[in-house]
């Protein structure tokens, strides 16, 4: 069977690491077969550390043709280069090529390594910030080059089955097992409370992503819609109305944190003698103030000189509202410093979720989630438009993918409010669309901020399901 080779070379991308931003061009071998399957690719990425990459010579980056003719990487050194589809990638060095061109920064010389250990790493991890940038412009070429290459190009939309965390999801385990993909309990055909402009335009569900999240154990995060309704009495509210619902795969930096508000107070021997004398007139105690003087300040004490001055200096200084005792007496009166209860808190929870959609399907799935929230957590007007209501709140549950199950080793989480959603349409930092009717962002970066509306109790821990162990909230 004959075989052919091509090339596609990409227009640049410029993503950040640590607040720096890196210049990178991709430049992709691939072997086609006489059914137009890719047999073999090479993908080999392009660095230099400003944008232009014209070399000292003058020589700017030249793509070629097809079959390689004609390319020039100009200030651009070749840095690494991936025969695993961009799974994994092998880092270069500068040579003496890139020293004759000027392609050396200063400080660096023939021998040393183009890229830093930091960006190394983040080339060879599947959520590093370098490996979505070179995958995601390998992608971008390809769909512009010829439909289904991308597929074949790039790991990153291939289906890696149930074990190794997903299809394309970029955080959670869930698998192990036969590596066998598994079905999920994702109620898809739940039903749902579909008002006038559904927040689900579509009539489904549910809103997925990625689309073969289903089709494997990988463990997830789903959030429900709800519709917010007034407490039917004090302390109690219902939530009974589910409006849509959203499958996330769980992304790392999972976090919690539980906190209980306590504040330092104080109260000296002179405030003791107020309140307690306050306190027995409230309840008609007679000589309330006398006998709570006499409790606090024995006879004997306020006969003794020093310690009469010293009330004395301390009522005078409140009445003319300055420090008088320590100024005159050098001293302080004890303060009974104490770390007293205030009350509960309410928990915060911060998600972040890079969306690539690789597909036209996956696409409207990944436009609708973000719609989704956007649009669940903007404010109502009432029907008069006199009023206006509250935003509709969410019940997020971290799902167990192998049972369908809450994951009894995440923590829970109560109804939440979501008071932020922000949208980052070039996460990659630079601007990128996919060749479809719609110009589709390559990546989409969706960071969500919730507030839980009620505060954690000792007994929300009592409702556990017995001989399992569990963290509970």
């Amino acid at each position: 069977m004959s075989t052919q080779t091509k090339i596609i070379s990409s227009d640049g991308t410029g993503p950040k690491l640590n607040g720096t931003q890196l210049f990178f061009r991709t430049r992709t071998e691939y072997t086609i077969d006489n059914n137009g399957k890719v047999t073999r690719s090479t993908i080999y990425a392009y660095y230099t550390p400003k944008g232009g990459g014209r070399s000292a010579t003058g020589e700017i980056w030249q793509p070629g043709n097809e079959t390689g003719d004609g390319f020039q990487h100009g200030g651009y050194t070749l840095a690494a280069a991936s025969s695993d589809n961009g799974r994994t990638f092998s880092s270069f060095a500068y040579n003496q090529g890139d020293a004759d061109a000027g392609r050396i920064p200063f400080g660096k010389n023939v021998g040393d390594p183009v890229l830093s250990p930091q960006a190394i790493a983040s080339l060879n991890s599947p959520n590093g910030v370098l490996n979505q940038a070179i995958n995601n412009s390998v992608i971008n070429t390809a769909v512009n080059t010829q439909q289904g290459l991308a597929g074949q190009l790039s790991a990153k939309l291939q289906n890696t089955g149930g074990g190794t965390g997903g299809t394309g999801g970029t955080g959670g385990g869930g698998g192990g097992g036969d590596g066998k993909a598994k079905p999920i309990s994702i109620d898809i055909d739940a039903k749902t409370e579909q008002k006038e402009g559904s927040y689900n335009p579509s009539g489904a569900q549910a809103w997925i992503y990625p689309t073969g999240l289903a089709n494997n154990q990988q463990d997830y995060v789903r959030f429900e819609m709800l519709e917010y309704s007034g407490q039917t009495k004090v302390g109690e509210r219902s939530f009974n109305t589910i409006l849509g619902r959203v499958y996330l795969p769980i992304q790392p930096s999972i976090s919690d944190i539980n906190t209980v508000d306590w504040q330092n107070d104080t109260i000296n021997p002179l405030q003791a003698v107020m309140a307690a004398g306050s306190l027995g007139a409230i309840t008609g105690t007679k000589d309330a103030f006398k006998d709570a003087f006499n409790s606090i300040f024995p006879k004997g004490d306020m006969q003794n000189a020093e310690t009469g001055r010293a009330a004395a200096l301390w009522a005078a200084g409140k009445a003319v509202g300055t420090n008088i005792f320590s100024r005159f007496a050098g001293a302080a009166v004890n303060p009974n410093l104490e770390l007293l209860f205030n009350g509960p808190q309410l928990r915060p929870f911060n998600f972040s979720f890079k969306l690539s959609p690789r597909s036209e399907d996956e696409a409207k799935q990944v436009k609708g989630i973000i719609r989704f929230f956007k649009k669940g957590m903007s404010v109502r007007k009432s029907s008069t438009k006199l009023f206006l209501k509250a935003p509709n709140v969410f019940r997020i549950t971290y799902i167990d993918g192998r049972t369908g199950n809450p994951h009894t080793s995440i923590n829970r989480i109560k109804v939440c409010a979501l008071s932020q959603c922000s949208v980052d349409y070039t996460p990659d930092g630079s601007y990128a669309t996919f060749y479809d009717t719609a110009a589709t962002m390559t990546q989409y970066g969706l960071t969500l901020q919730f507030n839980e509306l009620e505060p954690i109790f000792n007994d929300n821990y009592d409702e556990d399901v017995p001989g399992q162990s569990t963290i509970g909230y």
